[in-house]
């Protein structure tokens, strides 16, 4: 029998081992300008966020980590399908878990830099709550998957959803492992980095998605990288954030000159015209709540009442009326501390 040979590859403090067989890759990589990409899962394993790859003249930013250290490591992985240079920088755009857990894989020669509150925030035990959420969560998709399996009568179906349990399944595995990790360097303002030839801005728009946001500007390259700031055609997460202030500050990316946007969820996108309607759609949204807030309609009435079919043309997803109700709940709290 043949001995099964292994190539060691270290990636600043990142060790790939890879078998004689290259697994496939994990994600698919859009090209943005020179040495700039976004990174998408490919659905071979639990992956949620859009990752901004930047080459740089000796090294390598990641801006955003992924779901799990297990995806972020192959991410890390694929990567050497584009470069060897060394990954220097993560920037985290803020603190929720599928922009950070994979944090960990990182070793010391790995600056992880983000917003000061990511750092407190996460130090306060906000994503180990979360991992335990998750335990929780899991165990149910994983049942509503497997009678799915078994309700389907489709071939082709069937072996859909079968590929579907089976990236459920491994991510219920590679929860386990994640251990919540910090950015080891903050900022509160901004900062700027110069790799090489490349100019670096990351930089605090005030408070929106959360009090922890950062952007990522690439002046040369006319590059902005966003999170979950702003998500183009998408509305993003609005269970969470500040939403009037959200609206507000919104306006200062409009003074900026850039082409691309690599957002935290989709594919990068042109333009600026998704702005105003994100603004318009966060303030309507903030009144309405503000209004029903003030008569004392409760959460889950309000939650019901709340129209934003204004802005379908824009945002699909409200063809009626109606938003989530952890999304009522979210401005409800935000008012209550006003």
């Amino acid at each position: 029998m043949k001995t099964a040979l292994f190539v060691l590859a270290t990636l600043a403090g990142v060790s790939i081992a890879s078998a004689q067989t290259t697994p496939p890759l994990a994600h698919r990589f859009i090209p943005i300008t020179d040495g700039v990409y976004a990174a998408v899962g490919n659905g071979t394993i639990q992956t949620q966020d859009t990752v901004a790859v930047i080459i740089n003249q000796n090294d390598v930013m990641l801006v955003d980590t992924n779901i799990t250290p297990e995806a972020t490591r192959r991410l890390v992985a694929d990567i050497r399908t584009l470069t060897d240079k060394p990954l220097r920088y993560v920037v985290n755009t803020h603190w929720h878990y599928d922009h950070t857990d994979g944090n960990q894989i990182f070793g010391p020669d790995v600056q992880i830099i983000g917003h000061e509150n990511t750092r407190k925030t996460i130090l306060a035990g906000v994503l180990q709550k979360r991992l335990e959420q998750a335990f929780r969560d899991v165990p149910n998709a994983l049942a509503n998957t497997r009678k799915r399996l078994a309700a389907a009568t489709d071939d082709a179906a069937r072996q859909q959803i079968r590929r579907q349990l089976a990236v459920q399944e491994a991510y219920q595995e590679q929860l386990k492992e994640a251990q919540p990790t910090p950015p080891n360097v903050t900022l509160t303002d901004r900062l700027t980095i110069h790799s090489g030839d490349r100019e670096i801005q990351i930089f605090h728009p005030g408070r929106g998605h959360s009090d922890t946001d950062v952007i990522v500007y690439l002046p040369k390259e006319r590059v902005l990288i966003t999170g979950d700031y702003w998500e183009g055609d998408r509305t993003g997460a609005l269970n969470f954030g500040f939403h009037d202030e959200w609206a507000d500050n919104l306006e200062a990316l409009k003074s900026i000159d850039f082409d691309w946007v690599i957002a935290g969820h989709g594919d990068p996108f042109r333009g600026k015209e998704t702005l105003a309607y994100k603004q318009a759609f966060l303030r309507d949204l903030w009144n309405q709540a503000q209004t029903l807030h003030a008569q004392k309609v409760p959460v889950a009435e309000a939650a019901r009442r709340i129209d934003m079919t204004a802005h379908k043309a824009h945002f699909d997803a409200f063809t009626q009326p109606g938003i989530a109700q952890n999304v009522a709940a979210r401005l409800y709290q935000v008012l209550d501390q006003r």
